[in-house]
C-alpha cells in the first residue's frame, strides 16, 4: 500500500526517522489514539481505550462537568451529596463507557457480574477487615499502622482488585490485551466504590444533610479522580499483563514487570501521602504529590497497551472496515492505514463479528 502512513499490517510508520523516532515502535504514535504520544499521561484516551477521538471529548465534557457539581455541592454544605456522587461518578462514566464501546460483546451479564460486582464485593471485604485491623484507638499513628496502610494494605489491594477480571482471562470472546486492560480496570473501579463508602460510611451515618464544607474539597478531589484512577489503572496493568503468556519483544517484557509496578506505585501513593500528613503538609498539596505516581501508572498502562496491540493486531488479515478514529472507508489489517489505530482498539458490538463495518459506524452514528 504505497501511499499508506502506516503500514496496516504491522503499524509501522512509513515516515522518516526524524519525523517518528523508530518507526515500527511509533512511540509518537499510541495505538489506540494515534493523535497522541504513548507516553502522554493522558486519563481519557488510556482507560476508555475502545473510544474515537470525538466520543473521547464527549466523555471528558461530562467528567468535568459533574465535577463542577459536586464542587458546588460542597460549597453549598452538602458534603454528604458531594461524596456519594464523587464515589459513583468514574464508575458510572467506565458504565456507559462498556456499554457504548460494546467491550463485553454479547455476555455483559458475566462481564459485569465479574469485574464491578466481583470488584464491590471483594472491596468491601478488604476496606472493612482494614478498617478494624489497620485503625488504631490512639490519637498518634504508630509504625506498625504506617506499614499496614501504606505497605501491606496496597498489596492486598491490587491483588484484590484484578483478581475479578483475571478470572475471564481465557475465555474465547475476549483474547486480546486491551479486553484485559478494560476488564481490569472495570473491576478496580468497582473496588474504589466500596472502599470509598467504608472509608466514609461514618460521615454519611453522622453528619446531617448540611454540614461546615470547610477542608472538604481534598477529599473530595481525592475520591472522585485520584482513587478511581489509581484503582482502575492497577487493576488494568495487571490483568492486562495476566491476560496472555504468549507475548514476545517488548510487550513481553511490560507485562512480565506489570504486576511489580501497579505494587510499588500503589504503595508509593499511599506511602507518600501518609507521610506528608503526618509532617503536616497542606491537603491540596499531598494531592499534588499524589498525582505523579497515579499518572506513572497511566503512562506505563500506555505503554503495555501500546506495544500489545503492535504485536495482536499485526496477526489480522485484510478486510474492509471504517476506520474507528478516522472514518475512513479503508481496506487494512491490523491498522488503520491512514491515521495507524489498531482496528482492535475501536469500539464493538455484535456486529461487528461478522461485519468489519459496523465498528466504525457505531463510532459515526
Amino acid at each position: 500500500m504505497p501511499d499508506a502512513v502506516f503500514c496496516t499490517a504491522c503499524g509501522a510508520h512509513q515516515g522518516t526517522t526524524g519525523q517518528s523516532g523508530n518507526p515500527r515502535l511509533r512511540h509518537t504514535h499510541y495505538a489506540a489514539h494515534p493523535g497522541e504520544h504513548v507516553g502522554q499521561p493522558s486519563v481519557f484516551s488510556t482507560i476508555f481505550p475502545h473510544l474515537g477521538h470525538g466520543r473521547i471529548h464527549e466523555f471528558r465534557y461530562a467528567f468535568l462537568g459533574a465535577l463542577a457539581v459536586l464542587i458546588l455541592l460542597v460549597g453549598t454544605g452538602l458534603v454528604v451529596a458531594a461524596l456519594l456522587g464523587a464515589i459513583f461518578l468514574v464508575p458510572i462514566l467506565y458504565l456507559v463507557y462498556l456499554y457504548e464501546a460494546q467491550v463485553y460483546r454479547d455476555e455483559p451479564a458475566t462481564v459485569l457480574g465479574f469485574t464491578i460486582g466481583g470488584g464491590v464485593i471483594l472491596g468491601l471485604v478488604v476496606s472493612i477487615v482494614a478498617d478494624k485491623v489497620l485503625q488504631g484507638t490512639g490519637k498518634e499513628t504508630t509504625v506498625g499502622q504506617i506499614v499496614g496502610l501504606t505497605v501491606i494494605l496496597p498489596i492486598v489491594q491490587v491483588i484484590a482488585m484484578a483478581l475479578p477480571a483475571v478470572l475471564l482471562r481465557g475465555r474465547p470472546a475476549f483474547p486480546e490485551t486491551i479486553d484485559g486492560f478494560a476488564f481490569g480496570v472495570a473491576s478496580g473501579l468497582g473496588f474504589s466504590v466500596a472502599e470509598g463508602l467504608v472509608r466514609f460510611s461514618n460521615v454519611f451515618t453522622d453528619q446531617g444533610l448540611q454540614t461546615d464544607s470547610a477542608n472538604w474539597i481534598a477529599p473530595l478531589l481525592s475520591v472522585a479522580i485520584l482513587i478511581p484512577l489509581l484503582h482502575g489503572s492497577a487493576g488494568g496493568v495487571v490483568a492486562a499483563s495476566l491476560w496472555r503468556r504468549d507475548r514476545s519483544g517488548n510487550a513481553r517484557s511490560l507485562g512480565l514487570a506489570g504486576v511489580v509496578v501497579a505494587v510499588a506505585l500503589s504503595i508509593a501513593f499511599y506511602l507518600v501521602g501518609e507521610l506528608l500528613q503526618i509532617n503536616g503538609v497542606a491537603a491540596l498539596v499531598v494531592l499534588a504529590f499524589q498525582v505523579l505516581p497515579v499518572a506513572a501508572l497511566l503512562v506505563y498502562a500506555r505503554f503495555l497497551m501500546h506495544h500489545a496491540l503492535l504485536e495482536e493486531a499485526a496477526d489480522m488479515g485484510f478486510r474492509p472496515a471504517v476506520c474507528p478514529h478516522c472514518h475512513r472507508h479503508i481496506v487494512a489489517a491490523g491498522f488503520c492505514p491512514s491515521c495507524g489505530v489498531a482496528i482492535s482498539a475501536g469500539p464493538r458490538s455484535q456486529a461487528d463479528l461478522g461485519d468489519p463495518m459496523a465498528a466504525g459506524a457505531a463510532e459515526v452514528r
